[in-house]
């Protein structure tokens, strides 16, 4: 078989491979996509034949309605959770990712702060949650200070574990060739730990959603969560399920960012 051919065989098989990737693509997002739907068929019908109370349990239809009617509302208070939601992970991105880098690089400071940094992550974070509003006050700053507590430990320790994972015999390489630990830590060790620090960053970014709406509820005149327990007073449990659902899309977005970070540093580092 001459070059030629070859090329003109790889060539006519390449839309055959495009095709197939693209029928496990569709296949893969039309499971999700159909369960999600069967759930809410049966949960439509099962709301028309028995009959509940709208405050027990509306229908989809329901909560569609709910959600149309107050959707600018809802949309206003998103704002401050999604902002406070993403600045709380970036603090936390920075400050866990730079301890677990000095802490590496510094045996000594970690012989002396890791093991008051686990009896910390020990305590139910919630419990802390008082604490802070006494600290910061009502308002964004303890929203702030709480999302960042509650995404900080994940992502700290995926960092370290990631930095202390990496191969033995690169790192003994760089300490022959006279490399300094911050050099060492730069070529080698930083770029071994994306993998760890991506994991820490997705769960990072699902608890500082978390942290921003324990906060709205507790002392807080905005955001999704103010909004759902305004609601709950007043036994709109529609537009509490309309609320939650513009959260859960709040939480995926965030989650998608990450996700798609990763996916830029795995092309940038050629995987």
């Amino acid at each position: 078989m001459t070059v030629i051919d070859t090329v003109t065989a790889t060539a006519a098989r390449a839309p055959v491979r495009l095709r197939l990737v693209t029928l496990d693509r569709l296949r893969s997002a039309a499971l999700p996509i159909g369960f999600a739907a069967a759930v809410l068929l049966l949960w439509q019908v099962a709301v028309d034949i028995g009959g509940y109370p709208k405050v027990i349990l509306p229908a989809p239809s329901d909560i569609a309605s709910a959600l149309a009617a107050n959707f600018s509302e809802i949309c206003r208070q998103a704002v401050p959770t999604t902002r406070d939601t993403l600045a709380g992970f970036c603090i936390a991105a920075v400050l866990g990712i730079g301890l677990a880098s000095l802490l590496t690089v510094n045996r000594l400071l970690r012989d002396a702060i890791y093991p008051l940094v686990i009896v910390i992550q020990l305590v139910p974070k919630i419990a802390w949650t008082p604490l802070f509003i006494v600290w910061a006050g009502i308002g964004w700053p303890s929203r702030l200070t709480i999302a960042t507590f509650i995404a900080f430990f994940p992502i700290f320790m995926a960092m370290l574990a990631g930095l202390e994972s990496t191969d033995g015999s690169l790192v003994r390489l760089c300490r022959a060739l006279t490399a300094t630990p911050w050099r060492t830590f730069w070529l080698v060790r930083f770029p071994a730990s994306m993998p760890y620090l991506f994991s820490g960053l997705k769960i990072g970014i699902t608890l500082s959603v978390i942290g921003v709406v324990v906060a709205e509820f507790i002392s807080s005149s905005e955001g999704l969560g103010f909004f759902i327990l305004k609601s709950a007073a007043l036994l709109q449990t529609d537009v509490i399920l309309a609320a939650i659902l513009v959260l859960c899309l709040v939480g995926l977005a965030s989650f998608g960012l990450v996700h798609l970070g990763e996916l830029a540093v795995r092309r940038w580092r050629g995987d």
